[in-house]
């Protein structure tokens, strides 16, 4: 029986390659990562493929101190600036399929399945990267509007105020922003201030050149038909610049009201990601009796009596950060006495929603500490 697993070391690592490019085109998310600090989700390039643990990434808070005048010393009154951390769980990831019914008896056959699984496989990395990443940017957030469809918006941080008739609406996505940029939480505290996902250059009247910030809000389709039918936004629309392919900022996107881009997505199910509803408990895997939580209590966002609500989320810069290894390995091998073949892959890659905590005593009292630092959710009624 002819043995056809492949062994070259250059051909598994070009196979690697196209597995990580493919997957990474179809993640939903990938659009808004990339290493810079202003990304939504941030990458940070990791040299080793662990079996499980942590990495651990810094963030520099603001440099605080008077500093010096005139010929003083700067030694004499320094600033200072405090050094906060995120602890990002960072384990090996991978998937593997064996072919099955037929034999694997020529090359070309054994050509065949590696074409098939070089699909399949980047659909499931995508898939399961995609809910992972969904999941930890909505459980336990920090910063929560709860709609209300006489104000916009609740004055608390909670959701237990929502009832029927409490949608999404223009209003809600105002107050969000404002609350963004003014850092405060939905009860009026102090919150980190969410920076802008991106900004734009424009020429102002003049020739000033100025920018203009936006934020980036991603509901699914309770709150997308909730906006629609929203007279507020239909008029805003009506009124916006060009979309759709022939501007590149705006690609793909529901819409956009005062610098917040709305995105629409599905909602979350048994097989795909998407926006989530409090009627989903948790985000759980279950390997070979070994389960891993990646995020829970989402039903903590339920309303009065528990209302079926639907949680948007509002991002700005370093709302997620991303540890990975530079791509999938892959790894073939023959099976049932080399008449099956078997294809595996695996990656070094951890995601968690960016949330500093301090060491020391000063650190903590940082306005950053154990706070939600770039993501806020837009909590309103599934219906």
């Amino acid at each position: 029986m002819a043995t056809w697993a492949e062994t070259d070391p250059h051909v598994r690592q070009s196979y690697g390659r196209e597995i990580t490019k493919i997957s990474t085109d179809m993640n939903w998310w990938n659009k808004f990562i990339n290493n810079s600090e202003t990304a939504i989700i941030m990458t940070d390039l990791r040299a080793e493929k662990p079996e499980g643990g942590t990495v651990r990434i810094y963030f520099r808070d603001d440099i605080t101190g008077d500093g010096v005048f005139g010929n003083q010393n700067f030694d004499e009154n320094g600033g200072k600036q405090n050094s906060l951390y995120q602890d990002v769980d960072y384990e090996l990831f991978g998937q593997s399929v064996i072919s099955k019914n037929k034999k694997i008896e020529s090359k070309m056959a054994a050509e065949n399945f590696r074409q098939k699984t070089r699909i399949d496989l980047p659909k499931w990395i995508s898939t399961r990267t995609d809910k992972i990443i969904t999941a930890k940017l909505t459980a336990g957030a920090t910063n929560i509007l709860a709609c209300s469809a006489a104000t916009g918006a609740y004055a608390e941080n909670v959701t237990t105020s929502i009832k029927a008739g409490d949608v999404l609406s223009v209003q809600a996505i105002r107050e969000m922003k404002k609350r963004a940029k003014n850092g405060i939480d939905g009860a009026g505290n102090t919150h980190p201030e969410i920076e802008p996902a991106f900004k734009k250059a424009i020429t102002r009247e003049g020739d000033i050149p100025d920018y203009v910030d936006y934020y980036v809000l991603i509901v699914g389709q309770y709150g997308a038909n909730q906006l629609k039918n929203d007279p507020e936004w239909v008029e805003a629309q009506k009124l916006a610049a060009t979309r759709g392919n022939t501007n590149a900022l705006f690609s793909g996107a529901l819409g956009e009201i005062d610098g917040v881009i709305v995105f629409e997505r599905n909602n979350w199910n048994a097989k795909r990601s998407g926006i989530m509803t409090s009627d989903i408990k948790e985000f759980k895997v279950t390997s070979n009796g070994n389960t891993v939580v990646y995020a829970s209590g989402i039903d903590s966002y339920a309303g009065a009596a528990g209302i079926k609500t639907e949680i948007a989320l509002f991002l700005g810069a370093s709302a997620g950060l991303l540890a990975m290894d530079e791509g999938f390995d892959y790894y073939e091998e023959d099976k049932d006495a080399a008449r099956k073949l078997q294809v595996a892959i695996d990656r070094g890659l951890g995601f968690a929603k960016a949330h500093f905590v301090g060491k020391t005593t000063e650190e903590q009292a940082s306005e950053y500490h154990n706070k939600d630092f770039g993501s806020a959710v837009i909590v309103y009624s599934a219906e």
